[in-house]
């Protein structure tokens, strides 16, 4: 016997906007990535600037060494920028979860509705039943009630006469 939680009752125990709520947050991971790669654009800009500068300035004399220095230098730009497009990604996947994850519950609480109402059906059939039984009792209560209006009237016929005679 397995007495762990069924995924159904898992996500059923959710809040209605908990997918909301991880939406908002996979959407706030992409406008961080966002911000990180246009950041680690900048920064391989100001990057590229600088070595253009510097070859202009230097020459031919140092360009061995500009491009050893502007070679380490520039990965900084290019981290931030694949970091801010991972940052991206994931947040889209974050947000894509939320969404699958408003799908199923919706699913599953359109499935609860759809049974709450089968077996308000049901409840209501067997009050239909119940109320016609009453009814058909009621009409027999109300049939022997006049047989035994009319025996009592039969009787009091026969007795008042009898009574009244002596």
């Amino acid at each position: 016997m397995n007495q762990g939680f069924d995924e159904n009752d898992i996500l059923l125990s959710l809040p209605t906007n908990t997918a909301d709520k991880i939406d908002f947050f996979g959407a706030m991971i992409v406008n961080i990535g966002n911000i990180i790669t246009v950041l680690g654009i900048a920064v391989e800009d100001q990057e590229v600037k600088a070595v253009e500068e510097g070859e202009e300035g230097v020459g031919g004399t140092n360009t061995a060494k500009n491009t050893s220095t502007s070679g380490s230098e520039s990965d900084a730009g290019f981290i931030l920028a694949l970091i801010g497009s991972i940052l991206v990604t994931v947040g889209d996947l974050v947000s894509t979860g939320a969404t699958a994850l408003a799908i199923e519950q919706t699913a599953l609480l359109e499935k609860k509705a759809e049974q709450e109402a089968k077996e308000q059906s049901n409840k209501m059939k067997k009050m239909e039943k119940q109320i016609n039984s009453l009814h058909q009792d009621m009409k027999s209560l109300i049939y022997i009630t006049e047989s035994l209006k009319r025996e009592v009237v039969v009787l009091q016929n026969f007795i008042y006469p009898h009574f009244y005679q002596q």
